[in-house]
Order: C-alpha cells, then sequence, then structure tokens
C-alpha cells in the first residue's frame, strides 16, 4: 500500500506539472532587454543560439511532464495509474531537458554559454545530417527536413565564427557525451556528485527497452505457486516519487537560472 507522503508527492506531480506545462505553453519565451539574455543573442549573431536551444529545451520537459500528468491522473481519489515503463520513458528527456538547460546558463560569462548551447545545437545538427541522408539513400527524401537542418548548420557556423573558431572544426568535433552533462552541473545540484547520473540512468539512460531499469529498480515478487516459475514486477512507487522530488530541484534550479538571466513567458 503506498504511504500517505508519497501518494501525496504524486498527487502534488500531477497538478504541479500540468500547471507548469500551461505557464509554459500559453505564450512565447521572450529575451528581456538588458539582460544577460540578450548579450549572448547578441554574441551569437541569431535568435539560435542560445535563445531558441534553451527555449526549446524548456518546451520539451514542459511537453513530457504534461503527458506524465495526463498519463498517471485517475478519476477515482487516491489513485495514481503508474507504469513499469511509460514513467521512466517520458521523464528521460525531462531529466536531459533540464539538465542541458542548467549547464548552458550555469556558464561564467557569454562567450562560455554560447559555446554550451552551440554544443547541444550540434548534437541536433549532426542528428539531422544522419537522417536526412538515409531517408534520400532510401529515396524517401524529407526536403522540409533537410532545409531545417542546412538553416541550423548555417546559425551554428555564424556563432562560431563569433566566437573566433573555424566553424568547419566546429561543425566536425566529437559530439559531447550527454552522461558527462550530469556531472558537469554537480556543483549547482545540492547532494551527491553522481546523484544526476544516477537518476539519469533510472530513466532508460542505458536502453529504451527498460530492461536495466526493470532488473535495478522494479519490485519483484515471486509467483504464488514455485512450478510456474518467472517473477512478477511492478513499478517502484517510492522511486518514482523520488524521481518527481529530484525533478523539482531541477526545475526550480532551471527557473531561477532562466529568470535571473532574462528569459521571459509572453503571455
Amino acid at each position: 500500500m503506498t504511504q500517505r507522503s508519497t501518494l501525496q508527492t504524486l498527487s502534488g506531480a500531477v497538478e504541479g506539472f500540468r500547471d507548469f506545462a500551461a505557464a509554459i505553453k500559453s505564450g512565447v519565451p521572450t529575451v528581456r532587454k538588458g539582460s544577460m539574455a540578450e548579450e549572448d543573442q547578441a554574441l551569437a549573431g541569431n535568435i539560435v543560439i542560445p535563445h531558441a536551444i534553451v527555449s526549446g529545451l524548456v518546451l520539451t520537459v514542459a511537453d513530457h511532464v504534461s503527458a506524465w500528468a495526463e498519463l498517471a491522473a485517475s478519476p477515482e481519489e487516491d489513485v495514481l495509474l503508474l507504469h513499469m515503463q511509460a514513467d521512466y520513458t517520458l521523464f528521460r528527456p525531462v531529466l536531459e531537458g533540464l539538465v542541458e538547460v542548467i549547464w548552458i546558463l550555469d556558464g561564467t560569462d557569454s562567450p562560455s554559454r554560447v559555446r554550451r548551447a552551440l554544443e547541444i545545437a550540434r548534437i541536433e545538427h549532426r542528428h539531422g545530417l544522419k537522417l536526412t541522408n538515409a531517408l534520400r539513400k532510401a529515396r524517401t527524401p524529407d526536403d522540409k527536413t533537410e532545409q531545417g537542418i542546412a538553416a541550423l548548420g548555417r546559425f551554428l557556423r555564424t556563432t562560431a565564427s563569433n566566437l573566433g573558431s573555424d566553424p568547419e572544426d566546429v561543425l566536425s568535433a566529437p559530439l559531447i557525451d550527454p552522461s558527462s552533462i550530469t556531472r558537469k552541473i554537480a556543483s549547482r545540484v545540492p547532494g551527491p556528485t553522481l546523484q544526476t547520473f544516477n537518476y539519469w540512468a533510472i530513466t532508460s539512460a542505458h536502453a529504451h527497452g527498460q530492461f536495466i531499469t526493470t532488473l535495478r529498480h522494479a519490485i519483484e515478487t515471486p509467483p504464488s505457486t514455485p512450478q510456474m516459475g518467472g517473477a512478477l514486477y511492478e513499478p517502484d512507487e517510492e522511486l518514482i516519487a523520488d524521481l518527481i522530488e529530484f525533478i523539482g530541484t531541477l526545475l526550480e534550479i532551471a527557473i531561477n537560472l532562466l529568470n535571473e538571466q532574462g528569459y521571459e513567458l509572453r503571455r
């Protein structure tokens, strides 16, 4: 039976995530005049890096927490619908998005913040090129996506030039390992150094099929009849509540950084 504190955490998250998503989706993120965010945008020479990258990550977080809230909600009082795999899968992009926002905005000055946003944008660009090239080889080209990826490439080159770097060297450099970013923000997040990485791993960092998450974190119950073999696996409600509380911590850090640096929501 779920303890009341756990149930309160999960129930509160449903309403809290709904409210957060509604606020984010109700307007267009803007940059406040004279702010650090405007300074970063001026250095980059475009509205994509870091502004659109940061805004896109925040919208991704809002989209996925909203989806989880609708998935978990139940018409019955004191009942929530938790899932063996889907909850963790939905929270993975939430963690990744928040980690990347915090890492970008935690840069000590404008050049470092723009460079970090450039690193995240390069991931999108590299994977986009692979996708569009594969589609073209399969004779199913996607012209619209190709045009978007080409435009992103132009923004990347402009930003790299404004930072004093060779654009082609920047675009061809190895991509950053997303798991390493969980360690890079350790000084910003209270608790053990590897806490963020641990939660990231729980949310299917290693296998989208959730095999490792199931083995490590599901509640295992032996069958009532030993001859049956196997086991019954159920979601760990307390673990999901812990994960949600940690996401709340990351959300607070990210929102404070966004506000401090001049990212606003136009209503």
